[in-house]
C-alpha cells in the first residue's frame, strides 16, 4: 500500500454560495412561531385555569397548586358562608352555637352533604370535630339555606370555629 504526502496547500474545493433568503421571509417565519407559540400559550392557560375542576376531579393532587394560586376550585358545587359561632348559656352548660348558610353555587338541584365542624386552638389546630345534616335535603341552583349547630360542653381551649363539607365517607 503507498501513500501520498498531502500538499502543504491543500483546500476543500470551494462550494457555491447559497442564495440568500430576503430577511422579510425569515420575519414572516419568525413572526408566525411566536405568533404559534402565543396562541398555544393562551389556550393552554385557558385549559387549565376554565378547566380546573375537571383536572382536580382526575388528579386530586392539583388542588393546593390551584389553592396556591388563589384559584378556588369547588367540585360539589356548594358553599358556606357567613358563619357565626358563639357561646351561649342554657340550664346552666355553655353551648356552642355555630350559624350560617349554604348555597348552591351550581347549575343543577343539588343533594347538599353533611357539614363537618372543628373546633380549633389559638394555633389554629383542630382540637374537636362532628358531622351536622344539611338543613334542606334538596337545594335549588342559586339557592340559599340557613342552619344551626350546637356542640354541649365544648372545649374550653376553643378559639374558633371552621365550616365545611364532610368528605362523602364520613357522611354516614
Amino acid at each position: 500500500m503507498t501513500s501520498a504526502p498531502l500538499a502543504r496547500d491543500f483546500r476543500p474545493p470551494a462550494r457555491a454560495p447559497r442564495p440568500a433568503r430576503p430577511a422579510s421571509a425569515d420575519a414572516k417565519k419568525f413572526g408566525f412561531g411566536a405568533l404559534g407559540w402565543g396562541v398555544g400559550l393562551l389556550v393552554a392557560w385557558g385549559l387549565l385555569i376554565g378547566g380546573r375542576a375537571q383536572i382536580v376531579r382526575v388528579v386530586p393532587a392539583a388542588a393546593p397548586a390551584y389553592a396556591a394560586l388563589g384559584l378556588k376550585v369547588n367540585l360539589r358545587q356548594m358553599d358556606v358562608f357567613g358563619v357565626s359561632a358563639k357561646l351561649v348559656e342554657e340550664e346552666g352548660r355553655k353551648i356552642l352555637l355555630v350559624e350560617g348558610q349554604i348555597k348552591n353555587v351550581g347549575a343543577a338541584a343539588r343533594t347538599p352533604p353533611r357539614m363537618r365542624l372543628a373546633v380549633e386552638d389559638a394555633k389554629g389546630r383542630e382540637i374537636y370535630f362532628w358531622t351536622a345534616a344539611p338543613p334542606k335535603s334538596r337545594l335549588n341552583p342559586g339557592e340559599n339555606a340557613f342552619f344551626r349547630a350546637r356542640l354541649a360542653a365544648p372545649p374550653e381551649e376553643g378559639k374558633d370555629v371552621r365550616v365545611r363539607f364532610a368528605p362523602d365517607a364520613s357522611a354516614t
